[in-house]
């Protein structure tokens, strides 16, 4: 018997299994919300605009969580009367509004656990480092298709320099803190991020 004659093709169980795990990332999320008295895609927003002090316009915090803009009014809506995010003028534009997470908002996202931290735990380190590598590259990856919202990572940053050590520890060098770094290193949301586009 030929297993590659009666196997799925790979790349479907692949899907399959990132499937079901993000079903358990979704159901860790959905108990954490509601332990919060938020739903999960307010716990989303509010995560994404306490991570970014200067705050972020609307459209952006809809994209990251992958809603519409009207559901994610809905959901800022709700994350304000909760007092965890406030409206203020952006920085960038007067005319526009920015949204900023509260003190109550930053220590409720800062305390947020993460989802997947579970599912991972049970990897050794080097196995946690592959899977990051990996999981970096669909991230670039699925922003050059434009199937995912901009994202802060390393890779996009005008700050990062790709593989200028190859063959050693740290082949990447990151020139707005001027250190070299490791792939283990690299950032899935850095604050200090400069799109290079």
């Amino acid at each position: 018997m030929n297993f590659d004659q009666i196997t799925e093709p790979l790349d479907r169980r692949l899907a399959d299994g990132l499937a079901r795990l993000a079903v358990v990332a979704r159901q860790l999320d959905w108990q954490a919300a509601e332990a919060a008295g938020l739903s999960p895609t307010q716990a989303d927003i509010l995560r994404f605009v306490a991570n970014r002090p200067q705050g972020v316009r609307l459209t952006a915090a809809a994209a990251h969580a992958g809603v519409r803009n009207a559901t994610a009014s809905d959901a800022v809506a709700a994350l304000e009367r909760k007092a965890l995010v406030r409206k203020c003028a952006d920085a960038s534009d007067g005319r526009a509004v920015a949204l900023k997470a509260t003190p109550k908002g930053h220590r409720i996202a800062q305390a947020w656990p993460s989802s997947f931290v579970p599912i991972v735990a049970g990897l050794s380190q080097a196995e946690q480092e592959s899977l990051f590598g990996l999981v970096i590259r669909m991230i670039r990856q699925l922003q050059q298709r434009q199937l995912i919202a901009p994202q802060r990572t390393c890779v996009t940053c005008r700050h990062f320099r790709e593989n200028v050590a190859p063959g050693t520890n740290a082949p990447h060098f990151c020139a707005f803190v001027g250190a070299p770094m490791a792939d283990r290193h690299l950032r899935v949301d850095c604050a200090e991020h400069e799109s290079a586009a």
